[in-house]
Order: structure tokens, then sequence, then C-alpha cells
């Protein structure tokens, strides 16, 4: 998407399976600034579904009634501190 700037760094993570053998993946990560924006938001999750990263590091996101707004239920969010949630 042009004008997102976005960092996606790719990073070799080396797993056992149950027989022993190795697996090799490439994780990959994104970093965002949201500003606090449901449009910035709503054009993360278009990212989201092309790009399909594994993490994505979200500084400001949209607060909606004290929550963190326009992440869908299916992704796991992990947040730092206690009260107002100003990052993700």
């Amino acid at each position: 998407m042009g004008g997102w700037p976005t960092v996606k760094n790719e990073t070799n993570a080396t797993h056992g399976n149950t027989t022993g053998a190795l697996n090799n993946k490439n994780l990959s990560c994104m970093q965002i600034n949201l500003r606090h924006s449901r449009i910035a938001t709503d054009n993360l999750l278009k990212i989201m579904e092309e790009e399909e990263p594994d993490i994505i590091c979200i500084q400001e996101p949209y607060i909606t009634g004290g929550k963190i707004g326009g992440i869908p239920r299916s992704c796991t969010v992990l947040t730092a501190g206690e009260g107002k949630k100003r990052s993700a």
C-alpha cells in the first residue's frame, strides 16, 4: 500500500518436529504507528490480509470505549501497563 511506512523483518526460526527432523520457517514482523486513527486501523487490516505477518507491533492504536478497536478477535493482543490502553 503506497504511503504506509512499514518495516518487515524476516528471521529464520528453526523448530524440531515430532520425528526429530528440523523445519525452517520465516517469521515475518511489521511495525506501524496508527496515530489513534480508525482509518489507519482499517488500512492495517487490508495490509494484514495481503502480507499475512506473524507479528505486528502497533504504536498508538485506535481506542474506542477504553479498549483497542478495529483489531479482529482472532488476533492475540498483548498490552503493557494498566488503565488506558495506549499501545499494543
